[in-house]
């Protein structure tokens, strides 16, 4: 590193530490600006992240000081309170002003919350529950170390819910198989439970990567069985109106005739899918008692799990199960794949798809293999007849993108996005204990139609919450965060009719432009409400939005909950004004009949390109309005079947 290099990193350093002590008051620790700068330079765009660099070293300048500031004094050397005004002018300014509070207070949130320090012990939280047991792991996935290529009959790009599946039936069925996966290898002895390092770790671009608008934080996993290592179990079967409209929405008959219906009982088999290992935790034990006073539907949820302590250890899962009980791709298709003799890659970064041109025909070209980065720059190439794309809703399309192909490729994408009503308790829940999910609610569905929101919880730990919480001052925060062990929240998952579009910038990231649609922003409003509603009946004293304004409420006042839900409608929920997360993306490389509205058809093979195949959720038609991971699984089980006939 040149001392140029030294002496702007050391500047961005102080002004974040300026920022940094202005949003966490009393909760500030020096390891904050340096953990900030390392999440910075985890996101996905490198485009973005220059820019915010730039506006760093604008703010450590007079003129860029005055212009973003009003004031011409350098950002670095202002105190903690002279900082604070700034972010909550910002926060409370125009757009551009918002955007910036926007890209650096969650920041800031996350990296004093996440890991140990003075913020994250005044929350009560404990931190990982022990150590990770001292058990074998069970996988020796290769690591290139150098420029390599390797030859195969299939390249699998992903190890998740799509790219586990297709490989364990490929391999199976005798095929050589090769697997690429982004992320690296962590097992049961590898799960920290540390917050932070997990999301860096075991999560897409370390939780870094939103919307482009910022509006709506994507998590997605990145590692060795994907998403499946850190989702939270939840085992839906695709309902059979979604079925329905899939396949008209398609054309694909395969969705109705009972094809795929075979392909769900078959993983879902294989996962040993339970209700019977679905023990309530706190937060779904007062969810379901909301919805029971209530007379509102509740039901226990099927989950992918074999010998679940279901105890509070299981909040910790979504950072890696340590029993093993979560029946990850992990812990069942990748290894019967490479029992089979596929032979698994990670830190292996997939670029582009080799395509060799076409003579002639419908298609462009043939897919003769996949060109990745490795770990330390390294050149890694892998030969094969034929390539599955299964990195996942993001990174599939954008790899398609780099490759060249078009069309509909990056269209249509769905988010699923959420948001959630926290209600304040009288005693102690500690949201981030307990079964990760046990419950949930399809009563507005049932009342509103299917693209009506459903009911869920989820483990909330401390960094998520913080970044998660809206951010009015340093104190209000602080304080808010200092009750986090009495909160607890209804989850509200929107079943988004809106698309958005997967693109690429310059250097080949992805970027997600999404919005949400009107449509969709009254659903979730609807939803909110209805939330609200559930944590009074349970019992909360107070009830409240991630909004940025916060509305409240406190059950029991006269048209209390009447006045919030049209104060929570008002404030809105698109384009920043209220935290969103979205947990499932699909739809991006859609399944059909037709080239003009889809990107694969009906055997999974792109329109544009001849042995270049998709399984993952990009397939998605449309929404699949419940958790996706079994439809994935059950697409990528029919497409290896697909493939089988066409290669064995």
């Amino acid at each position: 590193m040149t001392s140029t290099t030294t002496g702007t990193a050391s500047r961005q350093e102080a002004v974040l530490a300026a920022l940094a002590a202005g949003v966490l008051g009393p909760a500030y620790d020096p390891a904050v600006p340096g953990r900030m700068l390392e999440i910075l330079g985890r996101t996905a765009s490198r485009r973005d992240r220059d820019r915010l660099l730039r506006v760093l070293a604008a703010l450590d300048s007079r003129a860029g000081a005055l212009a973003l500031t009003g004031r011409p004094a350098p950002m670095s050397g202002r105190p903690a309170a002279a900082a604070e005004a700034a972010v909550r002018r910002w926060a409370e300014g125009r757009l551009p002003q918002r955007r910036l509070a926007d890209a650096l207070a969650p920041v800031a949130l996350l990296a004093a919350y996440a890991w140990p320090g003075p913020a994250r012990d005044a929350t009560g939280y404990p931190g990982p529950l022990g150590p990770a047991p001292d058990v074998p792991r069970r996988l020796a996935p290769l690591r290139p170390d150098g420029d390599e290529e390797l030859a195969c009959d299939v390249v699998v790009v992903g190890s998740g819910a799509g790219g586990g599946v297709v490989a364990a039936e490929l391999a199976r069925a005798g095929l050589d198989v090769v697997v690429l996966e982004k992320g690296g290898y962590a097992a049961e002895r590898d799960f920290s439970h540390q917050e932070g390092d997990a999301y860096r770790d075991l999560y897409l671009y370390a939780l870094t990567l939103t919307t482009d608008d910022l509006a709506c934080r994507i998590l997605a996993g990145s590692t060795l069985g994907g998403g499946t290592v850190v989702n939270y179990t939840t085992s839906f079967a695709t309902p059979p109106a979604v079925l329905a409209e899939w396949a008209a929405v398609s054309g694909v008959d395969a969705f109705v005739s009972g094809e795929v219906a075979a392909s769900l009982e078959a993983v879902a088999g294989r996962l040993g899918v339970t209700e019977d290992e679905s023990r309530p935790g706190v937060r779904d034990q007062l969810m379901e008692r909301g919805l029971e006073r209530l007379g509102w539907h509740a039901a226990p949820l099927p989950r992918n799990v074999r010998g679940c302590a279901q105890d509070a250890g299981c909040g910790w899962c979504g950072f890696g199960c340590r029993l093993g009980a979560k029946q990850s791709t992990l812990v069942t298709y990748l290894e019967e794949a490479a029992a089979a003799g596929a032979r698994l890659v990670v830190g292996a970064d997939a670029r582009r798809v080799l395509v060799e041109p076409s003579g002639g025909g419908q298609r462009a070209g043939r897919a003769t293999g996949v060109e990745a980065l490795a770990d330390g720059g390294h050149r890694l190439v892998v030969r094969a007849s034929a390539v599955v794309a299964a990195a996942g809703a993001i990174e599939t399309p954008a790899l398609l993108l780099r490759s060249g192909l078009g069309g509909q490729v990056g269209r249509n994408l769905r988010l699923h996005p959420g948001t959630a009503a926290m209600g304040v308790f009288a005693e102690p829940v500690r949201f981030w204990e307990g079964t990760l999910q046990a419950r949930y609610s399809a009563e507005l569905r049932r009342r509103l139609g299917p693209y009506a929101p459903m009911f869920e919880t989820a483990p909330v730990h401390p960094g998520t919450a913080a970044a998660a919480l809206p951010w009015r001052s340093a104190a209000d925060h602080r304080a808010l965060m200092e009750r986090s062990a009495n909160l607890s929240l209804v989850g509200v998952l929107c079943r988004d009719a809106g698309a958005g579009r997967v693109l690429v910038d310059r250097d080949g990231s992805p970027r997600v432009h999404w919005r949400l649609d009107p449509a969709d922003e009254a659903r979730m409003a609807a939803g909110l409400a209805a939330a609200g509603q559930v944590l009074a009946a349970a019992g909360a004293g107070e009830v409240f939005s991630l909004q940025r304004r916060r509305p409240a409420f406190r059950p029991g006042a006269p048209a209390a909950h009447q006045a919030w839900a049209e104060a929570t409608r008002r404030a809105g929920f698109g384009g920043g004004r209220a935290a969103l997360f979205s947990y499932h993306q699909m739809g991006s490389c859609r399944i059909g009949a037709d080239p003009a509205s889809s990107a694969v058809g009906p055997d999974h093979a792109s329109h544009e390109v001849d042995r270049l195949y998709v399984a993952d959720s990009s397939l998605f038609p449309t929404a699949s309005g419940v958790n996706p991971m079994l439809s994935v699984m059950a697409l990528a089980h029919r497409a290896a079947g697909q493939l089988t006939a066409r290669l064995g």
